[in-house]
Formats: structure tokens, sequence, C-alpha cells
């Protein structure tokens, strides 16, 4: 955009984030000309968005000609002088009829040296704008190609299938990292094991490739031959916490390494994860944990109440330390222990212990235990408000069959004989789905709004 098409010729601009040939176009053009864009999630509800839109106040915004036929939005884009601009196919840029000229402002102010406004994934709550500047992005793709080689391979000819959403950071930062290296990308905008593996059979990749566990999940449930996936070396593992059963049995079937790590969207990426040698080295001795810091990264542990750095094998705070942020440590709400080696194993988030009676009771780890459950595929486990003790966890439960659906009485007789009684849910509701992000997260705020609709 320029002065002529009626914008700043450095104001931000919103993009409806599709995984699409034009949306991925307006992204490297953009960062072509070192613009700041505001990332907009095109999922969200057409009044979220319009809402979203009046809130930011951006000069232009560019979404797929769909995303403008609910008339709310340019009605939004409009009230606010926001420019409202249409890609579809292999067309030019237009723009939207109802929001065709922006107005005089004061639009998003600017913020100098930021590359891109990225959107956290929100499975806990509203999504959250976080600002990731230019040089955060360049060190963050560094150190993927970094670890593109520590996981034994190197970038080749073979395609990237790309299934996280670009407005999700594990979209963007697989996207820029092959990208930058010269890697042709297969765009996949909704994950499915069918077109996932008709990609895989079709262009045989040879570097590693990354699936969320929920999709190395369906891959396992579908019954997908050893040879179709047989030119993947090694598998990435991110965005959620990957079951340690489900990893072995995915190796054992597949013998493909599976390479956890961590990561954040305040950090641009990965800050800590398996390196094809550690895996080697530690993959039984040290199952269930993300890895080890990045290289530029410091991680520890601190007391939640006094701050003090904690011992190795004790549980607390994460912080991280790492030369991509610049300043000092950075406290995340992720609990987790650190061993004598240097590997990091999360213990849930610190932001929803639910607190029984004045026991605490970690989610994360009451859902790990019902996944145990031979009828269980996944669980989401919830505080909700108790008259007597405060709260109490509600789990939310996804049956491996539909059909056969696990009887709620025998799931709590499961879980009395293996977990303490403050941890045993009260309630169990037995979903056919877990609802999700499009990032393939259980969306907790959503699970959460089931369980007080009563479902």
């Amino acid at each position: 955009m320029d002065h002529s098409e009626g914008g700043s010729s450095d104001a931000p601009i919103g993009l409806l984030a599709r995984n699409r040939l034009p949306h991925l176009a307006v992204l490297f053009g953009l960062l072509a000309r070192r613009r700041t864009i505001m990332m907009l999630h095109a999922y969200q509800a057409p009044q979220v968005l319009a809402d979203d839109l009046r809130r930011l106040r951006l000069a232009a915004v560019v979404g797929d000609a769909e995303d403008w036929v609910d008339e709310r939005l340019a009605a939004a884009a409009a009230e606010v002088g926001t420019l409202a601009l249409a890609v579809e196919g292999a067309a030019p840029v237009r723009p939207v009829p109802a929001a065709a000229r922006p107005g005089e402002g004061p639009h998003h102010p600017l913020q100098p040296g930021v590359a891109i406004h990225m959107l956290t994934s929100g499975t806990t709550g509203t999504p959250k704008r976080v600002p990731i500047g230019y040089a955060m992005l360049e060190a963050a793709v560094a150190d993927a190609g970094l670890a593109t080689l520590q996981a034994g391979t190197a970038f080749t000819a073979a395609p990237f299938i790309q299934l996280y959403p670009l407005g999700n950071i594990s979209g963007l930062y697989g996207l820029i990292t092959c990208v930058s290296n010269g890697q042709r990308v297969v765009l996949i905008e909704k994950f499915s094991v069918a077109e996932w593996v008709r990609a895989v059979e079709t262009y045989r990749p040879t570097t590693f490739v990354s699936l969320p566990p929920a999709a190395i999940r369906m891959v396992m449930d579908a019954g997908v031959p050893r040879e179709a996936l047989a030119s993947i070396p090694a598998m990435r593992c991110g965005s959620a916490p990957l079951d340690a059963a489900l990893q072995v049995a995915f190796e054992e079937r597949y013998d493909i390494p599976i390479l956890v790590n961590y990561g954040a969207t305040e950090f641009c990426g990965v800050i800590a994860g398996w390196t094809i040698d550690d895996h080697r080295a530690f993959a039984a001795a040290k199952r269930g944990s993300v890895g080890r810091a990045r290289p530029g990264t410091q991680l520890r542990v601190v007391d939640p109440m006094t701050g003090d750095p904690l011992p190795s094998g004790e549980t607390g705070l994460l912080e991280v330390l790492s030369d991509r942020l610049g300043g000092g440590w950075v406290r995340t709400t992720d609990l987790g222990v650190i061993d004598a080696d240097g590997f990091l194993f999360l213990k849930g988030r610190a932001d929803s212990i639910i607190i029984r009676g004045g026991f605490k009771v970690a989610p994360e780890a009451v859902a790990a235990v019902l996944r145990e459950h031979p009828q269980v595929r996944d669980a989401s486990v919830i505080g909700m408000p108790d008259a007597r003790l405060g709260e109490v966890p509600v789990a939310a439960v996804e049956p491996v069959i539909a059909e056969e659906r696990p009887d709620e009485a025998a799931l709590a007789a499961f879980a009395r004989e293996r977990m303490a009684p403050q941890m045993v849910p009260v309630r169990f509701a037995i979903l056919e789905t877990l609802p999700r992000t499009q990032s393939m997260k259980v969306d907790r705020a959503r699970v959460k709004a089931l369980l007080e609709a009563g479902v």
C-alpha cells in the first residue's frame, strides 16, 4: 500500500490470515517492504472480527473475498475509516465497495521495528497480540535452520507441508523458515489425515515434518500404513503436550523419531527442543520432556511466591532468558521441572491450577490420567465454582469410538484408583469431540463454556 491508495506509508496493515496463496503473497510483500502486519484470525465469528476492527482502527485490512461477504465486517471497517481490501485467486487486490476508501483516522499507531503483531492461540481465553520485531523474527528463523540440522536432516527440494494456520506462530514460524531457505510449500488449510498423507506420498519429504499431538493421534487412529510415511526421517511435534504412550506407539509403528519442542508466541517460536542426538541418547530415560534449551536461551524454574530459583528436580514457574528477546528473565505461566541434565518437563499452567478446598489440582495431570483409560482418546479438565470448596475439577472426555461412550461411574472409579481424592473430577461430560483451535490445541475456553452450559 502507498499514499495513492489512501493509506499512510508506514501504517500497520491488517491481514485476515488463511493458508492460501494470495495471503502468502500479501504477507511476504508487506514484510519485504518492512511494513508492520496486524494478524487477525479469519476463523473467528464475524461479530468478534467486526468488534476487533473497531478496536484496532487500522488504515487497511486485507482478507479473502469470502471474509467480506458478511456485511458486519465491511460496516465496522467503514465506521472507523479502515480500507477493506479483498484477495481472491490470482486476481489483483480490490477494494470492498462498502469500505473502499480509508478515513482520516486516527489509525492504529506504528511501533517502529515491529514486523508482526501476532495473536496467541487463545486456548484459555481471549487471544492477545504480541509484537514480534524484525530482529526477533530473523533470529528465530536462523535457530530453526540450526534445529533442522540438529534433527539430522537438511533443507531439500521436497516442499514443506504447511498445515498450521498462518495466523498462528507455529504456522508463521514454519512458513517463513522454509521460504527463507528456498523451499517450496504445500498448503493445507484444514488438516485431514487423507490430505496430509496424500501430500507426503506425492512429495516424499526427506527433511523432518511437523504435526501437533492431535494430528499424530489421528494418523495412528486412521491406521496409515508404514510405507506411506517411509520418506520422513524425523517428526517435529509441539503446540500442546504429547502423551508419552502415544509417542512410543507412533515411533514403534513408523520408526520415525518424534522430536518434541516447546515455544510460545511471546518468544517467536521454539525455545526448547530435542535434537536427534539427544533422542538417540535419552529417548527412553527422558520420555515426557520437551527437550533442552535452544542455543542462546537459558531456562530456570522459580518459586511462585518468592521468585527465587529452584534446584533441579523441583517444580516451579518457568522463566526464560533469550538472546532473541533481549533484556532479562521473562516469566511464563507454565509450571515446569528441569532435571540435572537440563531437560525440561512441563507440569501444566499456573493460571489454570484449581484450588479445591485448599488443595492444588493441576488440570493437565488429571487429564493425563484420564487419557490412560482404554475408551478415552482425549480429555480436558476445568475448574468450576463450588459453594463449599471454592473450585472443583470437571472433566470433558472425548471417547475413542463415539458410539462407545465410557460410563461416568467407571471413569470416576478409574480416576480414584490412580490419583489423590481431591484430583478426581466431580463430573464427567462425554463429548463426541473436544473443541479445538485452528492449530488443533484443545480450546479450554470453549470447553469451559460447554461445561458451564451443563453439557
